[in-house]
């Protein structure tokens, strides 16, 4: 899974990166690509989600017949391989992380929102102009290297537009998947150059929440696995993956991460006394009509009613939220106002049943939702940055039962 800037054909005549690649490849099976809106991929309008991504990866290891891969995710590329991992833990067999990060600068905070919006007008301004420096400048050559600045602007060119990259970085240092680290249960490497970039402290912080983790510090400054020492790159993740540590942590039972949906009439009880045992069992048996296509229509599994609402699971927010929305939408037209709640975590499948502290958590932000209103958890609305669904922010909350605070959003649209 590359970094922010890559074009499958013009990566080719980069200096190293044949290296690179080459030193891989006498050990693996390797599969590249560019994603969508980067390199000879179709053009996009935005950033794609993160979920969109997860689902590219899984696109590309079908399409090249490959049910287990080991994934090595670079810099702007790791967030996904880290979601992608812990969403289908059978499909990656190890995880390697370059340069690579969690939470990007502004949720790590380590960027103010003033200089964040000056370096995306630079981007949009310089973006494939040699010798002018922007956000990207120190990952080509030499401002004063007149030809190979020319090569590179060029190579900048045909990895995106200049607002695709923009949109691109303006997602990266906003995202924030660190909730899903203790669910990554692979064996995963951590590597950095000593110098370079990405700090110290972020890729510690991996460290410290997959549970089955190394790290490894390589010497050089240069942030692209395919400048400086590719040897030494090369070859800690040839030991890696080729080497030892092959099992991954222990999991109790059947656990899974998925994305969880519960949906509850807003007002039932009254309206059942005003309409009536009869008239009101029409209506919930109207509901449980609407709902249960819905869920289908958009990919979830329906676990089971709760009176006069629903619980679901969905393989990825954007599916869960949509089908949120679709219920509230569809149940507004026979005035049935109803409210949902939506949460992305880990849950044990019990048959046909599933349990779990994060069912817990879904329950109780459908809860506190509004009539009508959508309410996601932040990881929820975290996977989904780049989508034109829009989340506003409803605060900080204390959910019964369950410890801490807990940032949740309404979901716009529908």
């Amino acid at each position: 899974m590359p970094g922010i800037i890559t074009h499958l054909e013009a990566q080719l005549e980069i200096p190293g990166f044949l290296d690179f690649a080459g030193g891989l490849a006498r050990h693996f099976r390797l599969i590249r690509f560019d994603k969508r809106g980067n390199g000879m991929s179709d053009r996009v309008s935005g950033a794609p989600t993160i979920d969109e991504r997860s689902r590219d990866i899984e696109a590309v290891l079908d399409a090249s017949g490959t049910e287990r891969a080991a994934i090595a995710g670079f810099s702007e590329g790791s967030a996904v391989s880290l979601v992608f991992a812990a969403r289908q833990p059978e499909r990656v067999g190890k995880l390697v992380i370059g340069g690579g990060f969690s939470q990007g600068r502004l949720a790590w905070g380590d960027k103010d929102l003033a200089q964040h919006e000056a370096d995306l007008a630079s981007i949009r301004e310089n973006w494939g102009r040699p010798g002018v420096p922007h956000y990207f400048s120190r990952f080509g050559p030499p401002l004063d290297d007149v030809e190979g600045q020319a090569a590179y602007a060029r190579y900048c060119r045909l990895c995106a537009t200049p607002s695709t990259i923009a949109a691109l970085t303006d997602m990266n240092c906003r995202i924030d998947v660190s909730d899903l680290l203790p669910f990554i249960r692979q064996p995963t490497l951590v590597l950095r150059r000593e110098f370079e970039p990405i700090t110290r402290e972020r890729c510690r912080d991996l460290v410290e929440r997959i549970p089955n983790t190394e790290y490894r510090e390589l010497p050089g400054s240069e942030h692209p696995p395919y400048r400086g020492d590719t040897g030494a790159y090369v070859d800690a993740i040839r030991d890696f993956v080729l080497g030892g540590r092959a099992e991954a942590a222990p999991v109790v039972g059947r656990r899974v991460l998925a994305t969880i949906l519960f949906t509850d009439l807003v007002g039932s009880t009254a309206a059942q006394a005003r309409l009536g045992d009869a008239a009101f069992r029409a209506l919930l048996d109207r509901h449980d009509a609407l709902t249960g296509e819905a869920v289908r229509r958009h990919g979830g599994r329906h676990v089971n009613a709760t009176g006069d609402g629903l619980l679901a699971t969905f393989e990825t927010p954007t599916d869960a939220i949509a089908c949120a929305l679709a219920i509230r939408a569809r149940l507004g037209r026979i005035e049935l106002p109803v409210r949902a709640g939506v949460h992305t975590g880990e849950i044990e499948l019990r048959g046909e049943d599933i349990s779990g502290i994060n069912v817990n958590v879904a329950a109780r932000i459908a809860d506190g939702a509004e009539a009508g209103e959508v309410l996601a958890s932040d990881l929820t609305r975290q996977l989904m940055i780049g989508s034109p669904i829009a989340f506003e922010a409803r605060g900080e909350r204390e959910l019964k039962g369950v410890p801490g605070r807990w940032p949740l959003f309404a979901a716009a649209g529908g």
